[in-house]
């Protein structure tokens, strides 16, 4: 695989078909990355960085790497506005739906967080964390065999391990562990400001589903981040990972955001199931609008349902009892689905596609580039069915590799093309390149007060 001036020893292509002899079934992202024009895309993010003066500088670099962003499209009488819909943090997948050239971008900001890192020891421990079954698996296969030519192009010794083969040598500069969560957990101890793993201190965490997981740091991170000496990408994750939190964000940034077309919605944080169902009732009762509900750290739509005008107080208990079970199916059922959150429903934008009309999410990735944040490329998602308006969860749920499985088909590369599908402008694009950035250096700068905010029962009486 030509990645610029870097040739890896194998494709994702070989990848995906020798996995099936190890009863693997891995999603290629070949089909959406065939359909990204890096040219058109250098283009679109040379006009956003200038836009933005360089990209915003990011006062505490740790904080944040790597990232993406979901945006839709809507039309404000007769004007565009954009919806930031969710922030997916360190554990973003869907690399290799970009260009080799904008994937390697992502790689190097790994890598950046690598470089930057001052181990007290002559070794550094980087553990990168995956997904039990994980269908991307190859994305995180090829990103360690790029940073392994990487360093040892720079005359550093590389150590590749897994859970089991784990063992710390004096003669290797970098050890880079592969584990998936189910594996990991029951190896993490927390113990002078470092996470360990099988009681060895790691210095990098690439993944930072680890720390959802691994809560015995949550006071540490939220008190002070900076007494943890294990840096984990992202540090920003309590924000990322609930999107009642990502909201409020957009909420503390609505003044730099606006220069970007970007709409603010209303939202609410429900704590518990009473809490919920207060909300609801006042919602179905009070309220025009319709809303979604979402679950805390959910992924590929599970536990996603719509609140609509036909909705009545007899819907809520089986709406919520929908919700939990298929979070819960997604996952585990002893994984924890509060606090939930509750947005205003975006009004879509529909396109044509296989002769019907049909929503659509744009998904930016973002990188932290030399104390800057700049945007690397994206892609199109499209819902899975045509938009009747009855707002089931196939008609605005576009996960490709999510929600009811792969259908990688649903996905648009960025090009002249794919923006004519989705009738849009380079300027919209352009736009949301840039409120891509602004958003999770919103995060970074608004940390402490975001994680340590406490009057979430009074958003809902907000205005818009």
């Amino acid at each position: 695989m030509k990645m610029e001036d870097m040739d890896l020893r194998f494709t994702e292509e070989d990848i995906v078909y020798i996995s099936k002899y190890f009863n693997r079934e891995l999603i290629a992202e070949g089909p959406i990355r065939k359909k990204q024009d890096n040219v058109f895309v250098n283009k679109i993010r040379k006009k956003a960085i200038d836009k933005m003066n360089g990209g915003p500088k990011i006062k505490e670099s740790n904080l944040f790497y790597i990232g993406s962003a979901d945006f839709m499209v809507t039309e404000n009488n007769g004007n565009r506005e954009f919806v930031i819909l969710e922030l997916n943090g360190g554990s973003s997948r869907g690399y290799l739906s970009l260009t080799h050239a904008q994937t390697k971008m992502l790689f190097n900001a790994y890598k950046e967080a690598i470089d930057n890192y001052k181990s007290e020891s002559k070794t550094k421990i980087v553990l990168i964390a995956t997904l039990p079954n994980d269908g991307l698996l190859q994305e995180k296969i090829m990103m360690i065999e790029y940073l392994r030519q990487c360093f040892e192009k720079d005359g550093q010794k590389v150590g590749i391990f897994n859970t089991s083969s784990f063992e710390l040598s004096d003669n290797i500069n970098i050890h880079i562990i592969l584990s998936d969560y189910n594996l990991l957990l029951k190896h993490l101890t927390y113990k002078n400001n470092y996470i360990q793993f099988k009681g060895v201190n790691l210095d990098i965490i690439i993944g930072d589903g680890v720390a959802r997981r691994f809560s015995i740091i949550d006071d540490d991170v939220k008190s002070n981040w900076k007494n943890i000496n294990t840096l984990i990408i992202n540090f920003i994750y309590h924000i990322t990972d609930d999107k009642s939190s990502s909201y409020l964000a957009m909420r503390f940034g609505q003044d730099i955001l606006k220069k970007y077309r970007i709409k603010h919605l209303q939202f609410a944080k429900a704590f518990n199931q009473a809490q919920m169902e207060e909300y609801l009732t006042r919602i179905i009762t009070e309220f025009k609008k319709n809303y979604i509900i979402k679950p805390c750290g959910g992924s590929g739509g599970a536990g996603i349902q719509p609140i609509t005008s036909k909705t009545t107080i007899n819907d809520i208990q089986g709406i919520l009892n929908k919700s939990k079970a298929e979070f819960h199916e997604k996952f585990n059922k002893n994984r924890i689905c509060y606090p939930y959150t509750i947005q205003e429903m975006a009004d879509f934008s529909l396109i044509d596609y296989k002769n019907s009309k049909r929503t659509f999410d744009i998904r930016i990735y973002v990188v932290q580039k030399k104390g800057r944040i700049v945007p690397v490329g994206g892609v199109a998602r499209i819902a899975r069915l045509p938009y009747h308006g009855d707002l089931k969860k196939e008609e605005f749920v576009v996960n490709i590799t999510g929600y009811k499985g792969p259908e990688v088909e649903r996905g648009l590369g960025f090009s002249k093309k794919s923006l004519k599908k989705l009738n849009m402008t380079e300027k919209d694009l352009i736009d949301i390149f840039c409120a891509s950035c602004e958003i999770f250096n919103i995060c970074a700068a608004n940390f402490m007060k975001i994680i340590s905010f406490n009057e979430w029962d009074k958003l809902l009486h907000s205005e818009n």
